[in-house]
């Protein structure tokens, strides 16, 4: 039999599913099995995403993350019920709880899973559509320059994504909450009445600067008037939601002909997605990212650290040959059959 990685992982594992279960918790027959089969396919999910055998598993390949990503497998890749899944977490919930019980040092696996609550995460937390830098060029180059509307719609479009703005604090701004001094910024307005400075580049502002000269051409730097409004027969009014929306998503269809990546559906949000994703790709620290994007907590921004992730995993894998030694298979004198014999040593079986 191979040699194992980790033998501590699989003594406790013996442990829980042969001592403490039908001893010490006197857990019936059919309980213990539900147990094995949980964690089980728990180091299934291990081998798969570490592309590796059961000897090589290890207590150090387990995080939030990962516990996270299995729960989202369980649902998208096994099609499991809303209740099973919930079981199948608890089983392994309770085997990291027991090894933190019986080594103190193992107690942070245990807070992994005990952070993540009894409830699964939805998928959505683990998905983030944004677009290249070439799409977003394209879609900014859309816009008729010879009208008026042209020009303010282009405008609108590089100051959300230059901010990463949501299209409700865009739309909130004043002509006083921008700041044309030595260090050019505009102060956005978002939810729970929270607010934040965010810096504009050089570009924007010139582009800005060209925009108030031709559309609040008489307007004081401390005016309250709206950045960007909707011009009525009768007056100027805030610009809505709705106006920002249709406008996008007319001006994706146009950009489609011209560039494959824009997505089918250009929404607001999806500049602040993607300015958040060129910025980490570019090397700003998660951290500052997520001030920027004015986020209560860290791990809300871990997103965009997952997508970029998947995004390098598809694109090496897809520049991986054949032929190549990494995906060759090699033989280390193990019997892939005492896989099962290794299970059945310690309990899973």
């Amino acid at each position: 039999m191979g040699r194992l990685r980790d033998k501590r992982f699989f003594d406790l594992l013996h442990e829980y599913l042969s001592v403490y279960l039908p001893q010490h918790k006197s857990a019936s027959p059919h309980t213990l099995r539900a147990y094995k089969k949980a964690l089980d396919i728990f180091l299934d999910y291990l081998k798969i995403l570490n592309g590796c055998s059961l000897f090589d598993l290890s207590f150090v390949m387990i995080d939030r993350k990962t516990i996270q990503d299995y729960l989202l497998w369980l649902d998208k890749e096994k099609g499991l019920s809303s209740s099973t899944q919930v079981q199948r977490f608890a089983c392994l919930k309770g085997f990291l709880k027991y090894c933190s019980e019986t080594e103190t040092e193992l107690t942070k696996y245990y807070l992994f899973a005990e952070g993540l609550g009894s409830k699964r995460p939805s998928s959505g937390q683990e998905k983030i559509e944004y677009m290249s830098e070439r799409a977003v060029r394209v879609l900014i180059e859309q816009p008729d320059l010879n009208t008026a509307k042209g020009r303010r719609d282009k405008f609108l479009m590089i100051l959300l994504y230059d901010t990463g703005a949501r299209v409700d604090e865009l739309l909130n701004i004043k002509i006083c909450d921008v700041k044309t001094g030595t260090t050019p910024t505009v102060m956005l307005y978002g939810k729970g009445r929270k607010h934040r400075s965010v810096p504009l580049s050089d570009k924007t502002l010139a582009h800005y600067k060209r925009y108030i000269s031709e559309f609040h051409a008489h307007a004081k730097e401390q005016s309250q008037d709206y950045l960007f409004q909707s011009i009525t027969a009768k007056e100027n009014r805030k610009m809505s939601a709705n106006n920002v929306r249709v406008l996008l998503k007319e001006y994706g269809l146009t950009a489609k002909k011209y560039c494959s990546e824009i997505p089918d559906n250009v929404h607001p949000h999806l500049f602040r997605h993607s300015r958040a994703m060129h910025l980490y790709q570019g090397g700003m620290d998660l951290t500052l990212v997520s001030q920027w994007l004015g986020h209560a907590n860290l791990q809300t921004t871990l997103i965009y650290a997952h997508a970029d992730t998947e995004q390098k995993r598809t694109a090496i894998d897809k520049a991986t040959g054949s032929n190549n030694p990494i995906k060759q298979n090699y033989s280390y004198g193990i019997d892939p059959n005492d896989e099962e014999t290794l299970k059945r040593l310690y309990g899973l079986r």
